[in-house]
């Protein structure tokens, strides 16, 4: 067995696509994952799978039962565990000895951006914001998440990907998460 997680991009918030997290753990169970885990409304899924189901296999899985359950139509954005483990200890801003944990945020992307759309976005007009993409991912340095232009809508729009960020908190929470579904049998 896998160990995975997806995100969901645009549930539970402001009222709009609306999925409880109990009845979401049930219809994912019912379509075989398996000691499916949810951490917070936002659409955090930690569950383990069948080793023949790739990361884009379980995200068309779990997309088509939100379609067909909720009738809701969400990007869904999954990394393994292995993964997870390396977005974490490869944050730059950790490496680079920020101790400003807070202002750190992961944008997981459906895919790696082409190499010609990365200068769309310059980096100098979001200063004091600093973003730094690694492959499928981008590590964010933002002192005031609500105030950035740093936001899913330009990634998408600017690289053509599809994303979803993370604080560090929850990001050390799914970990947790991850870490008590690697001691069951």
């Amino acid at each position: 067995m896998n160990i995975s997680i997806a995100l969901l991009r645009g549930i539970n918030v402001g009222g709009n696509n609306i999925i409880k997290m109990e009845t979401l753990r049930k219809v994912l169970t019912d379509a075989g994952l398996e000691d499916v885990a949810t951490y917070i409304q936002s659409g955090n899924i930690v569950f383990r799978h069948k080793k023949t189901l790739n990361n884009a296999g379980c995200a068309a899985l779990i997309a088509s039962v939100i379609k067909e359950q909720f009738g809701l139509t969400i990007p869904v954005i999954v990394r393994s565990a292995a993964e997870w483990e390396q977005i974490l200890s490869g944050n730059p801003y950790a490496a680079g000895g920020k101790t400003d944990a807070e202002n750190w945020h992961y944008m997981m992307l459906s895919e790696v951006p082409a190499a010609d759309l990365i200068p769309a976005i310059d980096q100098t007009l979001y200063l004091p914001d600093l973003f730094e993409p690694v492959g499928p991912n981008v590590y964010l340095h933002i002192t005031k998440f609500g105030n950035t232009k740093l936001a899913n809508t330009l990634f998408d729009k600017k690289w053509k990907v599809v994303s979803t960020v993370r604080n560090h908190k929850t990001m050390l929470a799914i970990t947790a998460l991850v870490d008590k579904l690697k001691t069951l049998p």
